[in-house]
């Protein structure tokens, strides 16, 4: 996955994503949502046949790149925990 930050301020990042689909996408959204202090977080692909994603972020009270980075704890953890009961 390669992450590149496209605008970034106190209360708003926006990035492009290559290399995920909405399989991974979509879960980061669900817990970016869940996180207090994010008021908005979305994704899109502006083209079809492109392997890359934006993701908008709008927070109050947080940093994005915080968020995001608690975002994808989560994530981990989720992933360790399915992985142990295996």
């Amino acid at each position: 996955m390669e992450v590149k930050i496209v605008e970034l301020k106190d209360d708003y990042a926006k990035l492009i994503v290559k290399g995920e689909d909405h399989t991974y996408l979509n879960l980061l959204q669900h817990e970016l949502i869940s996180i207090d202090g994010v008021l908005i977080a979305k994704y899109n692909f502006p083209h079809p046949l492109r392997d890359e994603a934006e993701i908008v972020l709008r927070t109050a009270n947080i940093d994005p790149i915080d968020a995001l980075k608690e975002a994808n704890r989560k994530i981990v953890k989720m992933v360790d925990e399915v992985l142990s009961q295996l």
